[in-house]
């Protein structure tokens, strides 16, 4: 354990804060300052061997992203995006990965609170509320949240999840599909798409078969699971979404012998490079508005374009449906 880390666990506070003390350029709390430097003068260290230590340039041009996976190909596009848009400013990106794992989350947020970055664009984590998140903000680090929004005074990037599945359910409704089976990822921060589900129905004028609302948990074999619903459900159509999820369906699909969109219609949630390869109809997210958007929201707050207070920015964009041939005209019931 360096001096840091004593220094931190001996006076109660987290290792970004205790740079913040010995910094000159973020502000901290006098109740914090006074127990950080308490437990340097009882450790015998001084800020002065710290600021020997670092190279304070460096910070200045620093915008740190945490995301959940290096697998999923969404975030490497998105990343591609902000970072091609940060480096018209001069910023230097770091991108860590947390797969899913709260500790690892923790952790780099301290690495990027512990070299003073401008600003950290993360993705919240399912059910954990991280302490440091809230105390990096205060310190003054420029914090935006991805697609859900889970500290209410932080900035959030969003996409609207509601009407992409309203779009999805609709076209496959006017092409005669009443029987439309839904599948997604089981997680706690999930996006509103059920509601769009449903309102593409009401709008139409049909019954909501709630059962068609399929939310898979991916702990089991998934591709059995999935076989196990379109058997019972006999669906004319499916929606799929995200990328992992889509990959099982299509695989169960040919499997089953099921051909799209000869024996089933199918929509994809996800635009993807081999989405479109595949000539699969998609639901889109515009790259290129995301990734401005999210460099707009993080250097308005840099150049203080916002008033300095507890009111967070909430910035929703919409998606597009891309038609391709994997959705068409409802035929006959399948006998699966």
């Amino acid at each position: 354990m360096n001096k840091i880390q004593q220094i931190s666990q001996l006076s109660g506070v987290s290792v970004p804060t205790v740079y913040k003390v010995f910094s000159n350029t973020y502000p901290t709390s006098e109740k914090a300052k006074t127990k950080v430097l308490q437990a340097a003068k009882e450790l015998n260290y001084t800020p002065e061997k710290l600021k020997k230590n670092r190279r304070p340039d460096i910070s200045k041009s620093i915008i740190g992203i945490v995301v959940g996976s290096v697998l999923n190909s969404f975030f490497n596009r998105l990343i591609f995006g902000i970072t091609k848009e940060f480096e018209r400013y001069n910023y230097h990106i770091i991108v860590l990965y947390c797969n899913g794992d709260p500790i690892k989350m923790q952790k780099n947020l301290e690495l990027l609170g512990s070299i003073c970055v401008n600003a950290i664009i993360f993705e919240p984590m399912e059910s954990y509320r991280l302490d440091i998140i809230e105390e990096l903000r205060k310190s003054g680090t420029v914090m935006l949240q991805l697609f859900s929004q889970v500290y209410k005074n932080i900035d959030v990037l969003r996409f609207n999840d509601e009407l992409g599945t309203y779009m999805a359910v609709n076209k496959l409704i006017e092409y005669g599909h009443f029987s439309i089976a839904m599948f997604y990822k089981k997680w706690d921060l999930c996006p509103e798409r059920e509601p769009g589900y449903i309102r593409a129905f009401e709008e139409n004028g049909l019954s909501v078969n709630r059962d068609y609302i399929c939310r898979m948990d991916f702990s089991g074999n998934i591709r059995n699971l999935i076989k196990e619903k379109l058997i019972q459900l006999k669906p004319t159509a499916i929606l799929s979404v995200n990328e992992a999820m889509s990959i099982n369906v299509i695989q169960t699909l040919n499997e089953m012998n099921l051909r799209v969109p000869e024996d089933i219609s199918l929509i994809i949630y996800d635009d993807l490079p081999w989405v479109c390869a595949y000539d699969y109809t998609a639901i889109s997210h515009p790259f290129d508005q995301i990734s401005s958007m999210a460099s707009e929201i993080v250097l308005n707050r840099l150049q203080n374009k916002y008033a300095a207070d507890n009111t967070s920015t909430i910035l929703e964009i919409d998606p597009i449906l891309v038609s391709r041939g994997s959705a068409t005209i409802a035929r006959e019931q399948l006998k699966y």
